[in-house]
C-alpha cells in the first residue's frame, strides 16, 4: 500500500485549470517553492481526480490529488428555510488549482482521472460476472510544463 508523502522544499508548480464538462484547459503556470504534502508516488491507484508530473517519456513522477475539481453538483437553499436544502446536478464548469512537485526531469503534467472498476449486472438467467479488475486511469488532458 503506497502512503502519500510529503515532499521537503523543492520545485514545485503551481497550476491554474479551467474546465467544462471534461475538457480542460491549462491556463497558468507559476513556479513555487514550498513543501508539498499529499503527493502519491506509488503504482497503487484509488479513485478520484488528480493532476500528475511526468518525465518526457510519459512516466509517473508524482501524483497529486485534485480536491474539489469537476463539480457536477451544487447546493439549493429554499425560500422558506424551514424546507430542506437539496443538491441539484450543474453542468460541470469551473476552475481549480494544484501545486504538483517539478523536479527537473518533470516535462509534462496531466490531468488524470481513476475511476472505480464498474460492474454492470448480467442479463437475467447470465451466471455472474468476474469480480471488478483495479481501478482505471482515465487521462482528461496533458501539457508541456514551462521552465
Amino acid at each position: 500500500m503506497t502512503n502519500p508523502q510529503q515532499v521537503p522544499h523543492a520545485p514545485a508548480m503551481r497550476l491554474i485549470f479551467e474546465y467544462e464538462g471534461d475538457s480542460v484547459r491549462l491556463v497558468s503556470q507559476q513556479p513555487v517553492d514550498m513543501t508539498i504534502s499529499g503527493v502519491d508516488t506509488g503504482a497503487e491507484a484509488r479513485p478520484g481526480d488528480f493532476v500528475e508530473t511526468r518525465d518526457d517519456g510519459g512516466q509517473r513522477l508524482a501524483r497529486v490529488p485534485a480536491r474539489g475539481a469537476f463539480r457536477e453538483s451544487a447546493e439549493v437553499f429554499p425560500e422558506n428555510h424551514a424546507e430542506p436544502i437539496t443538491r441539484v446536478d450543474v453542468e460541470a464548469r469551473g476552475a481549480f488549482t494544484v501545486v504538483v512537485p517539478a523536479p527537473a526531469e518533470a516535462a509534462e503534467v496531466a490531468v488524470v482521472r481513476v475511476a472505480p472498476p464498474g460492474v454492470e449486472p448480467p442479463p437475467e438467467g447470465a451466471p455472474a460476472p468476474p469480480p471488478a479488475g483495479p481501478a482505471r486511469d482515465v487521462d482528461l488532458a496533458t501539457f508541456r510544463l514551462e521552465r
